[in-house]
């Protein structure tokens, strides 16, 4: 288990869990934190924007086996939020627990809204709504607050990354 698509797998699967045994189960405004968009965010920000958006890519793939919504709108929407994480982290210069907690606002924001704009697209107008500024702010929200234990779990899975990471910067 020391290879870190292995830990990644295990990390994606554990998400999967908790997003529908969990995290479904409490909803602000009718809408829940996404686990999955936490994973590539936490992705983003520990190994950068490629590896973010490869992992939110096949995050969004498990999403999308789980909902019912035109295939690949959560992949698209992955891929958008861990790009996002890993370019915004990748340009600070000094990373604060606060600048984190908003680029994981940020990208959920952008995530969530690549969501809606592909699903417009694909022919899900109902998707583009004013009720997308609600999920943007509390999922943006629930991703600021789970980012921390999910970068320390994201540093587990690919330790090296993050140790050169660490060193360049």
């Amino acid at each position: 288990m020391d290879h870190p698509a292995i830990r990644y797998v295990v990390i994606i699967g554990t998400a999967a869990f908790l997003q529908y045994t969990l995290f479904s189960q409490f909803r602000i405004a009718g809408v829940s934190a996404d686990l999955f968009l936490v994973v590539a965010i936490a992705a983003g920000i520990v190994a950068g924007s490629e590896r973010g958006a490869v992992i939110g890519f096949i995050c969004g793939i498990c999403l999308d086996l789980l909902i019912v919504t035109p295939f690949g709108l959560g992949a698209i929407s992955g891929l958008a939020a861990g790009l996002v994480a890993g370019l915004l982290e990748g340009a600070t210069i000094h990373s604060a627990r606060w600048l984190t907690a908003a680029i994981a606002f940020i990208s959920s924001g952008a995530g969530v809204l690549a969501f809606a704009v592909a699903g417009a697209l694909l022919g899900r107008p109902d998707l583009l709504s004013l009720r997308v500024l609600t999920v943007m702010v509390v999922v943006g929200a629930s991703s600021a607050l789970l980012v921390f234990p999910a970068v320390r779990v994201c540093r587990w899975a690919d330790p090296e990354v993050g140790r050169m990471r660490a060193a360049v910067r």
